[in-house]
C-alpha cells in the first residue's frame, strides 16, 4: 500500500513539472510576417492601458486605463493634448464620429462627454455605480451606448441627456457594446456567454446569440457589416453572417483567453489578449514571474482561410480590452497591460 501512494505521489509530481514546463518554458509558435510593423511606443500611462481609439482623422488618439486621468493626445507628435480627469479610473473611451467629442467610462459607474479641444466636461450620464467596461458612439454620433458590472445596456440622447433605452435582458454583466456600421443595430455581449442583438429604433430584441463557451469580451464588425467576430476568455473568435448570425467561421490560436477583436479589412482581423495559463497568472500575481518564453499576444488572421498570418509579441504584458484600426486601415493600435500603446504600420490587403 505504501509503495504504491509513493508511485502516485511521483507520478502526480512528474505531471505538475510537466504542466509547468509546457505553461510557462515552451515557446509557443511563432508566425513570423510583415503585414503589421511597429511604428511607435507611447508611454504616456503609469499602469494598465485598457483602451485606445484613433479619431476620426487619425490625427489623435485617446486612451484609459487603471490609472485615474483618461489621456487625449497625438499620434503625429505623442503629445498629450488633455489629461481627463476621473476619481477613479476609465476602461472604456471612444471619439464621436465627428472628431469634436469624446466619451469615457468609468469605474464609478458613469459615462461623461468631453469637448476635445479645451478638454472641457460637457456631460455626464449617470449609471449605476458599477464599472463602464464598454461605450460606443452611434455612427450618426446622436446616441451613446454603455454597458458593464450592472448588467444593463443603457442608451442615451446625447443632445437631450435622455435616457432612450435600458436593457435588462443578460444575467451578469456586460463586456462589450456596439453598434453596427449603419446604426441600424446595437449588439451586447456579456458573462452570461451570449450576444444579444437590439433594433435601435424600436428597442426590440432581434437575437440572442450562442456558441460562445465562456465569456465574449469582444466583438467587431468588418468594415462592409458582412461579418461580426466575437472573441473572448474561451480562447476562440467566431465569425458571424450578420444576415442570418450564423456560425461561419471558428478561430483558435494560442491565446489563453482573447481580450479584444478587431477587423483590419473585409477578410483580416487581429486578436489580442493574453497567452498566460490560470497557473501563469497565479504566479505573476503573487511572485511576478511572467514565465520564460516569448509571449504572443495578438495574432493576425486570414478570416477565410482561417490561416494565420502573423503573430505579434512585442508587448511585454497581456493586451487590453480595446484595439483599434484607422480609419484607412493602415495603422493598428494596441493598449497593454505593460503600461504602453504602441501603434503599427498595417500593409493593404492585396
Amino acid at each position: 500500500m505504501k509503495k504504491k501512494v509513493i508511485f502516485i505521489a511521483i507520478i502526480i509530481v512528474i505531471g505538475l513539472v510537466f504542466l509547468i514546463r509546457l505553461q510557462l518554458f515552451v515557446q509557443p509558435k511563432l508566425v513570423k510576417g510583415n503585414q503589421i510593423q511597429l511604428k511607435n511606443t507611447f508611454t504616456h500611462h503609469t499602469n494598465d492601458v485598457w483602451e485606445v481609439k484613433f479619431s476620426p482623422n487619425d490625427s489623435l488618439m485617446i486612451s484609459g486605463g487603471i490609472e485615474k486621468n483618461a489621456k487625449i493626445w497625438s499620434r503625429i507628435t505623442g503629445e498629450i493634448l488633455h489629461n481627463l480627469p476621473h476619481e477613479i479610473g476609465t476602461p472604456a473611451v471612444d471619439f464621436s464620429p465627428n472628431g469634436k467629442q469624446v466619451a469615457t467610462g468609468a469605474y464609478d459607474g458613469n459615462v461623461r462627454i468631453w469637448d476635445v479641444i479645451s478638454g472641457k466636461l460637457l456631460q455626464v450620464f449617470e449609471g449605476n455605480k458599477e464599472t463602464i467596461w464598454s461605450i460606443d458612439f452611434s455612427p450618426n454620433g446622436k446616441l451613446i451606448a454603455a454597458g458593464g458590472d450592472h448588467d444593463n445596456v443603457s442608451v442615451w440622447n446625447i443632445e437631450t441627456g435622455d435616457l432612450i433605452y435600458d436593457f435588462k435582458d443578460a444575467k451578469h454583466n456586460i463586456w462589450e457594446v456596439v453598434f453596427n456600421p449603419t446604426g441600424e443595430l446595437l449588439l451586447s455581449s456579456g458573462s452570461d456567454n451570449t450576444i444579444r442583438v437590439y433594433d435601435v429604433k424600436t428597442g426590440q430584441l432581434l437575437h440572442t446569440i450562442s456558441g460562445h463557451t465562456m465569456v465574449p469580451l469582444s466583438m467587431s464588425f468588418s468594415p462592409n457589416g458582412m461579418l461580426l467576430a466575437s472573441a473572448g476568455d474561451d480562447k476562440t473568435v467566431k465569425i458571424w453572417d450578420t444576415s442570418n448570425w450564423s456560425l461561419l467561421h471558428t478561430l483558435k490560436g494560442e491565446n489563453e483567453a482573447i481580450h479584444s477583436v478587431v477587423f483590419i479589412d473585409n477578410n483580416r482581423l487581429i486578436a489580442g489578449g493574453t497567452d498566460k495559463s490560470m497557473l501563469g497568472e497565479l504566479l505573476e500575481y503573487h511572485f511576478k514571474f511572467k514565465g520564460a518564453v516569448k509571449p504572443i499576444v495578438a495574432t493576425l488572421w486570414d478570416v477565410k482561410n482561417e490561416k494565420i498570418v502573423q503573430t505579434i509579441s512585442n508587448h511585454t504584458d497581456d493586451i487590453g480590452l480595446g484595439m483599434d484600426v484607422s480609419s484607412d486601415g493602415q495603422l493598428l493600435a494596441t493598449p497593454s497591460k505593460d503600461k504602453t500603446v504602441k501603434v503599427w504600420n498595417v500593409t493593404l490587403s492585396k
